[in-house]
């Protein structure tokens, strides 16, 4: 029964969550924080401990798009793009998530709460959906992985995921910032 929910919860997110992976992708359509009145959609985490790295590329709408609403959402300083076109380093880095995870597309987005990597999207996502998917993360002790092949969750309790985990957060903090 829990993974059903968990399915299906992934399910919904990703429908609103990839971007550049295909040239026939549309863009979701996204509220800006000031059409909210409360701040019920932040599942009462405190905004101020998100923090997002994004591999993208400069001319990626998707990539532009997350990169102007991710402040808005969470705050100035609440995340950090690489440039993966331009940056050699950050190139290799995108190609260490292709090989490990598959991905093939960007953005791809790193979600960090209280320094802790609890997903991974590939493509664009809804803000106002991210403090669930933490949420969701937490109760399944894990990292929730939404990307082109398919989604899955990373188990802390498993040996291999938790190397996996590891060297995906060192990826997360190591590219080299646009400047």
């Amino acid at each position: 029964m829990k993974f059903v929910k968990v399915t299906l919860l992934v399910l919904l997110l990703v429908s609103f969550s990839l971007g550049c992976i295909s040239s026939n992708q549309t863009q979701s359509q996204t509220q800006t924080p000031s059409s909210t009145t409360t701040q019920d959609w932040l599942q009462g985490l405190d905004k101020s401990k998100f923090h997002f790295y994004i591999y993208g590329l400069d001319t990626c709408p998707h990539c532009q798009k997350m990169k102007k609403l991710l402040p808005e959402y969470f705050g100035n300083g609440s995340l950090t793009f690489y440039e993966v076109r331009s940056n050699e380093k950050n190139l290799q880095i995108y190609y260490n998530f292709s090989h490990l995870i598959g991905v093939q597309g960007v953005p791809l987005v790193g979600i960090f709460y209280d320094g802790k990597l609890y997903a991974i999207i590939e493509g664009e996502i809804n803000p106002k959906l991210i403090p669930k998917l933490v949420k969701e993360a937490m109760k399944n002790k894990g990292v929730i992985l939404i990307i082109s092949a398919g989604q899955y969750i990373l188990p802390f309790n498993n040996t291999k995921a938790v190397s996996a985990i590891n060297n995906m957060t060192r990826w997360f903090k190591e590219g080299v910032p646009e400047s």
